[in-house]
């Protein structure tokens, strides 16, 4: 346990952990303690479960950040105990008795165009489009770099939501204004729906990466309180 703010950071579909390292030593060095993890990628209870078992080993309150779809995960589980904000990352937010990519989501054609199925059914996006589909905004070695991370994975399966989250906790929306993943209308239109303060940033769909000093900045101004 630590006497620092906790910021737990949930990652999206077809990601890892690694995905966050830029962004985790921004706020470490901010003075937050900052939790990263790998989501199973099996369905949302299972990947919720995860969140809450984090959850479980920090002290609140925790700001609860979910990355596209992690958005959806970070709503299944946010009501614990611990959690005191939900910070949404140009990320998904369904409401109860939607599935995870449930409310106003419009996805780039580019990114759907990536998408591939495994033998076993399981999606995966093309390893020769994935780095400039989800890293578009920094150099082609960093983007292939990050993009070694990526795996096959559910996006929630046929789980339907539970439970809001953002229905009992505040949250923040951040909005990547040139994302080519989950549009630019779609993130406004879910951060109203849920009532979440809006904050912006410029780029793509992944900060964490292109922009970790910009997001730390909006992150540990929002953690601070």
């Amino acid at each position: 346990m630590t006497s620092r703010p906790t910021i737990v950071l949930t990652h999206g579909a077809f990601h890892t952990g690694a995905c966050w390292d830029l962004l985790a030593a921004e706020l470490d060095g901010r003075g937050f303690d900052t939790r990263t993890f790998d989501l199973p990628l099996t369905d949302l209870d299972a990947d919720a479960a995860a969140v809450t078992a984090v959850l479980d080993d920090c002290d609140g309150p925790v700001t609860l950040v979910g990355h596209s779809y992690g958005g959806a995960v970070i709503t299944a589980a946010g009501s614990h105990a611990n959690v005191g904000r939900l910070v949404y990352l140009c990320a998904l937010a369904p409401d109860v008795g939607e599935p995870a990519s449930g409310g106003p989501v419009e996805i780039g054609p580019d990114f759907l165009a990536s998408m591939r199925v495994t033998d076993e059914g399981v999606a995966f996006v093309d390893p020769a489009l994935a780095p400039q589909v989800f890293y578009p905004d920094v150099d082609p070695a960093t983007a292939r770099r990050f993009a070694q991370h990526l795996r096959p994975g559910h996006t929630g399966g046929a789980v339907t939501m539970t439970n809001a989250a953002w229905r009992d906790r505040p949250a923040t929306y951040i909005v990547c204004v040139d994302d080519p993943i989950i549009l630019e209308t779609s993130q406004r239109a879910n951060a109203a729906r849920i009532g979440a303060e809006v904050r912006e940033l410029p780029g793509d769909h992944s900060p964490m990466v292109a922009r970790p000093d910009a997001l730390a900045d909006i992150l540990a101004e929002v953690a601070a309180r």
